[in-house]
Protein backbone atom coordinates (compact mmCIF):
# COMPACT_ATOMS: atom_id res chain seq x y z
CA UNK A 1 0.00 0.00 0.00
CA UNK A 2 3.02 2.66 0.67
CA UNK A 3 5.19 2.25 -2.39
CA UNK A 4 8.41 2.97 0.28
CA UNK A 5 7.66 1.18 2.67
CA UNK A 6 7.08 -2.40 0.23
CA UNK A 7 10.34 -1.49 -1.73
CA UNK A 8 12.14 -2.40 1.91
CA UNK A 9 14.32 -5.34 1.74
CA UNK A 10 13.14 -6.18 5.52
CA UNK A 11 9.49 -5.38 5.33
CA UNK A 12 7.87 -7.94 6.51
CA UNK A 13 10.65 -8.48 9.88
CA UNK A 14 10.12 -5.80 12.70
CA UNK A 15 12.87 -3.49 12.56
CA UNK A 16 13.70 -3.55 16.17
CA UNK A 17 14.51 -7.00 17.23
CA UNK A 18 14.80 -5.94 20.99
CA UNK A 19 11.16 -4.99 21.13
CA UNK A 20 8.84 -7.19 23.38
CA UNK A 21 5.35 -6.96 22.07
CA UNK A 22 4.18 -4.06 24.40
CA UNK A 23 6.69 -2.07 23.20
CA UNK A 24 5.61 -3.11 19.35
CA UNK A 25 1.98 -2.03 19.73
CA UNK A 26 3.01 1.38 21.65
CA UNK A 27 5.07 2.05 18.57
CA UNK A 28 2.09 0.97 16.41
CA UNK A 29 0.05 3.19 18.21
CA UNK A 30 2.14 6.03 18.14
CA UNK A 31 2.64 5.60 14.55
CA UNK A 32 -1.11 5.15 13.72
CA UNK A 33 -2.07 8.64 16.54
CA UNK A 34 0.55 10.45 14.35
CA UNK A 35 -1.65 10.09 11.63
CA UNK A 36 -4.54 10.89 13.06
CA UNK A 37 -3.29 13.85 14.53
CA UNK A 38 -1.91 14.74 11.08
CA UNK A 39 -5.70 14.32 9.14
CA UNK A 40 -8.06 15.39 12.03
CA UNK A 41 -6.32 17.20 15.23
CA UNK A 42 -9.83 17.81 17.62
CA UNK A 43 -10.45 13.23 16.86
CA UNK A 44 -7.01 12.93 17.89
CA UNK A 45 -7.33 15.19 21.01
CA UNK A 46 -10.73 13.21 21.97
CA UNK A 47 -9.12 9.98 21.45
CA UNK A 48 -5.76 11.49 23.79
CA UNK A 49 -8.70 12.30 26.53
CA UNK A 50 -10.27 9.45 26.27
CA UNK A 51 -6.87 6.85 26.66
CA UNK A 52 -6.04 9.49 29.50
CA UNK A 53 -9.27 9.20 31.12
CA UNK A 54 -8.61 5.13 31.67
CA UNK A 55 -4.85 6.06 32.66
CA UNK A 56 -3.06 5.56 29.66
CA UNK A 57 -0.46 8.96 30.07
CA UNK A 58 2.12 7.37 27.64
CA UNK A 59 -0.09 7.70 24.41
CA UNK A 60 0.27 11.49 24.71
CA UNK A 61 4.13 12.45 23.90
CA UNK A 62 6.04 14.42 26.28
CA UNK A 63 9.24 16.27 26.15
CA UNK A 64 11.90 15.19 28.27
CA UNK A 65 14.99 17.27 29.05
CA UNK A 66 18.02 15.80 30.42
CA UNK A 67 21.64 16.09 29.69
CA UNK A 68 24.00 13.86 28.40
CA UNK A 69 25.86 13.25 32.02
CA UNK A 70 22.47 12.54 33.65
CA UNK A 71 22.04 8.78 34.43
CA UNK A 72 18.86 6.74 33.80
CA UNK A 73 17.82 4.31 35.68
CA UNK A 74 16.52 0.80 33.66
CA UNK A 75 12.67 1.76 33.12
CA UNK A 76 13.97 5.35 32.00
CA UNK A 77 16.24 4.07 29.54
CA UNK A 78 13.80 1.55 27.63
CA UNK A 79 11.64 4.41 28.50
CA UNK A 80 14.20 6.71 26.33
CA UNK A 81 15.07 4.17 23.72
CA UNK A 82 11.76 2.77 23.56
CA UNK A 83 12.09 -0.57 24.40
CA UNK A 84 12.49 -2.80 26.69
CA UNK A 85 14.59 -3.16 30.64
CA UNK A 86 15.59 -6.35 29.13
CA UNK A 87 16.50 -5.12 25.75
CA UNK A 88 18.35 -2.49 28.08
CA UNK A 89 20.08 -5.08 29.99
CA UNK A 90 20.84 -7.87 26.61
CA UNK A 91 22.47 -4.09 25.15
CA UNK A 92 24.53 -3.79 28.06
CA UNK A 93 25.87 -7.74 28.47
CA UNK A 94 26.65 -7.50 24.42
CA UNK A 95 28.44 -4.53 24.88
CA UNK A 96 26.79 -1.86 22.87
CA UNK A 97 25.57 0.16 25.26
CA UNK A 98 27.71 1.22 28.63
CA UNK A 99 26.26 0.79 31.95
CA UNK A 100 27.59 2.06 35.65
CA UNK A 101 27.04 0.00 38.29
CA UNK A 102 26.37 2.42 41.15
CA UNK A 103 25.85 0.04 43.75
CA UNK A 104 22.25 0.31 43.70
CA UNK A 105 21.58 -1.20 40.99
CA UNK A 106 22.71 -0.09 36.67
CA UNK A 107 22.37 3.30 35.49
CA UNK A 108 22.84 4.81 31.97
CA UNK A 109 24.21 7.70 30.78
CA UNK A 110 21.43 10.01 28.38
CA UNK A 111 24.31 10.34 26.15
CA UNK A 112 25.40 6.83 25.66
CA UNK A 113 21.70 6.23 25.06
CA UNK A 114 21.60 8.80 22.44
CA UNK A 115 24.69 7.41 20.60
CA UNK A 116 23.40 4.20 20.47
CA UNK A 117 19.81 5.60 19.10
CA UNK A 118 22.13 7.43 16.50
CA UNK A 119 23.81 4.03 15.71
CA UNK A 120 27.11 5.01 16.58
CA UNK A 121 29.38 2.91 17.83
CA UNK A 122 30.29 1.93 21.13
CA UNK A 123 33.99 2.88 20.39
CA UNK A 124 32.89 6.78 18.91
CA UNK A 125 30.88 7.04 22.57
CA UNK A 126 33.86 5.72 24.59
CA UNK A 127 36.13 8.40 22.50
CA UNK A 128 33.04 11.33 23.03
CA UNK A 129 33.19 10.49 26.68
CA UNK A 130 36.70 10.72 27.32
CA UNK A 131 36.75 13.81 25.31
CA UNK A 132 34.13 15.41 27.48
CA UNK A 133 35.82 14.15 30.43
CA UNK A 134 39.06 15.79 29.06
CA UNK A 135 37.05 19.37 28.91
Amino acid sequence: MNPDLDKQPSRNRWPHPGDNPLVRARKIAQMYRARLRALNPDACNEADATAQQFGETWVVPKVVTAEDDDLLDPADAADFLCTSTANIRRLRLAGRLNGHDTGGGWKYRVGDLRNLQNGRPRQQQQEQTEQTANR
